[in-house]
């Protein structure tokens, strides 16, 4: 997260502190829902200023192009293989979900086969 987007959250959750912005006026400017504001409120009463820093987890491993290809190919070489199966022949240390989302980015996820008949 950028400086500036941490600072603006600090500057928005202490004028609701002072009671002079509303909830619903704090999301409007941060482009959150109101439930989204409680939550940085309480992590701002609990943490101070670092409880606003985004918590999102790290950079999670990117699928590189030519396991992408391996994974294109083994589906396309038998059309009924699940993307688990995909991921462990292949040995691939990412998730099932990623190997499927890959599959329906290419059209090759088993719905788009069922529906459209060779």
């Amino acid at each position: 997260m950028d400086a500036e987007r941490l600072m603006q959250k600090e500057r928005v959750i202490k004028e609701l502190i002072s009671k002079k912005r509303r909830y619903s006026e704090a999301a409007e400017e941060l482009g959150v829902t109101p439930r989204t504001i409680h939550n940085y409120f309480l992590r701002f009463m609990r943490h101070g200023p670092d409880g606003l820093k985004d918590r999102r987890k790290g950079n999670h491993r990117k699928i590189m192009p030519a396991e992408e290809a391996a994974i294109l190919a083994c589906k396309k070489e038998r059309p009924q293989r699940s993307a688990r199966f995909i991921r462990d022949t292949l040995g691939l240390k990412v998730s099932e979900e990623a190997v499927r989302l890959i599959l329906v980015r290419h059209g090759l996820n088993r719905v788009a086969h069922d529906a459209d008949p060779v």
